[in-house]
């Protein structure tokens, strides 16, 4: 946030950098790599909780867009995510690839069973 005034002209040089500052922000890509090593840290540090007395297990995370940055995270029964754990995971993504202001999507992907039999 950049506090200016148009009467007297006062912090006006700082709008233009902190607009690029934005756009780079906006655009920014993460490797893989790092996102699963930071998602491994994550996930190590604060487990998943249990949904209906059974553990999640998330697996792994890509970028899958930028603008504004998405990212997925693929794991059995990951969409039961609950929403807190999912806040959490968003704020350390902010917090550890310097995202601060950016609208981040964080998606969740299960896998499917093939031996499970519903007809």
């Amino acid at each position: 946030m950049v506090t200016l005034s148009a009467i007297t002209g006062a912090n006006v040089q700082k709008l233009l950098p902190a607009v690029r500052a934005v756009h780079q922000t906006w655009n920014k890509r993460v490797p893989t790599s790092a996102l699963n090593r930071w998602f491994e840290d994550a996930v190590g540090r604060h487990p998943p909780p249990a949904v209906q007395g059974r553990r999640l297990k998330l697996r792994y995370v890509t970028q899958a867009n930028a603008r504004p940055p998405t990212f997925v995270v693929f794991g059995t029964r990951a969409e039961a995510t609950p929403e807190d754990y999912r806040r959490y995971l968003v704020n350390e993504l902010r917090e550890v690839f310097d995202l601060p202001g950016t609208p981040i999507r964080l998606d969740f992907r299960g896998t499917v069973n093939p031996f499970n039999e519903k007809e």
